[in-house]
């Protein structure tokens, strides 16, 4: 599978404000702060984020689920997650933004934007660089990267050793 790797610059200030309607709620859990996943938030992928984190797999702490909720209604969801062994390409202090998922019906209302805003408040200070990964073919999710500040600095694939995603890595081929 073909992939476009995008990096923000920390540094960088020219992604365009985002705004939300006022009912909507920003939720964030952290394993190495919240322990085990909230009531909202148990799924068996986070249950998986939460057992890497435990055993310390991941290169330093950080792993951070965002979601948003909507009337009471989970609306979308992103992941923030370290270094490791899927990601060989970053650096220790590095952060990936990924498994983003946004209701079909809640789309166009700027909260993948908030969500990674928030993933980039959150982090500020400890000057991560941060990634963003998507398949060559999802034009939407490019366009996304791109308005919240990323660009475009690598194409590359993933792996799926045995035919298992779970083993997978991304793997850089070629700077841009």
């Amino acid at each position: 599978m073909s992939v476009h790797f995008y990096r923000y610059d920390p540094q960088r200030t020219d992604a365009a404000p985002v705004s939300m309607d006022g009912n909507v709620c920003i939720r964030c859990w952290q394993p190495d702060a919240d322990g085990f996943p909230p009531a909202g938030s148990r799924r068996l992928s986070n249950l998986f984020w939460w057992l890497l984190s435990w055993t310390g797999a991941f290169a330093r702490s950080g792993f951070t689920e965002i979601s948003i909720d909507q009337d009471g209604r989970r609306v979308h969801r992103l992941i923030v997650t370290p270094a490791w062994l899927r990601f060989p390409f970053m650096s220790a202090r590095d952060l990936q933004i990924g498994d983003v998922w946004t209701a079909p019906e809640a789309r166009r209302q700027q909260l993948a934007r908030a969500a990674i805003a928030q993933a980039h408040r959150l982090f500020a200070d400890e000057g991560a660089c941060f990634w963003y990964v998507t398949d060559a073919s999802n034009a939407a999710s490019a366009a996304l990267a791109k308005s919240c500040g990323y660009q475009l600095v690598a194409t590359g694939r993933r792996t799926r050793p045995m035919r298992a995603s779970l083993l997978g890595r991304y793997v850089i081929e070629q700077f841009v």
